[in-house]
């Protein structure tokens, strides 16, 4: 595991101490807070961050295809620290969903979160905060501790590799939970074809983060980010800061 950051840091020196607790990270303006579950150094869930709805409902549509949840009632329990991870546990519970998809779709998620807490450490700083518990306390929020075998190491190296990418083309101000909104120009409509063009301003219409688009259209969010700017840099687009998706049942 790299330790080329105060977060890999901190990750590392949990793996090593075997933690059992929240590592609760929280940028520099207080507007972002992030949870981190361990047992025993290893890495269960983080709830929290940024579009922490739009991510959960993106990923949950991606690696849970077609699975309906609105009939599934969950008994209110207010010791329940993720009602999402809860819900992941049910349906595996009831055959409706497999461990590999689960496993996918945490790996991704968390994925996305170390990503996202990486790009804050390099344009401010963040705020770490253990809280030790025992795994009486996990099992009572929620927690199981064997619905997936996350190896946190593996994910800290792909979102490192993911972010060093990503400042190399110059991206580093950039964030991927940006909107594109492509503006209604007549210059660019002549010099692209009329079918690219009406996808275009389909796909980039401001409501779609760089993320959503990465998923829509089942590429990498750097491809993605790296087709677009060319655009933005000939004020052909905008990236719009948008609000994450309300919470509501899939």
């Amino acid at each position: 595991m790299s330790a080329n950051s105060r977060l890999g840091e901190q990750l590392i020196s949990l793996y090593k101490q075997q933690f059992t607790g929240i590592l609760t990270i929280k940028s520099q303006d207080g507007k972002q807070t992030w949870e981190m579950f361990f047992y025993l150094g290893k890495y269960l869930w983080t709830e929290g961050g940024f579009h922490a709805n739009r991510a959960w409902r993106r990923n949950f549509y991606y690696y849970c295809p077609g699975v309906k949840t609105k009939k599934i009632i969950l008994r209110h329990q207010p010791e329940i620290r993720s009602h999402n991870y809860s819900l992941l546990n049910v349906l595996l519970q009831r055959k409706l969903i497999k461990h590999r998809q689960v496993r996918n779709l945490i790996e991704n998620m968390s994925k996305e979160v170390l990503f996202d807490l990486l790009q804050k450490e390099y344009n401010d700083s963040l705020n770490y905060e253990l809280q030790p518990t025992t795994a009486h306390y996990l099992l009572k929020a929620g927690f199981s501790l064997s619905l997936a075998s996350i190896n946190l190491e593996q994910i800290l190296f792909q979102a490192q590799t993911a972010w060093s990418s990503w400042g190399a083309k110059g991206l580093a101000s950039c964030s991927p939970h940006h909107a594109p909104l492509l503006k209604s120009d007549r210059e660019l409509q002549k010099q692209i074809p009329d079918l690219i063009f009406s996808n275009m301003s389909r796909l980039l219409n401001g409501k779609n983060t760089l993320r959503d688009l990465a998923f829509k259209m089942e590429k990498s969010v750097l491809d993605i980010t790296c087709g677009v700017f060319p655009y933005f840099f000939k004020g052909y687009l905008r990236l719009l800061e948008i609000p994450d998706l309300p919470k509501h049942k899939i």
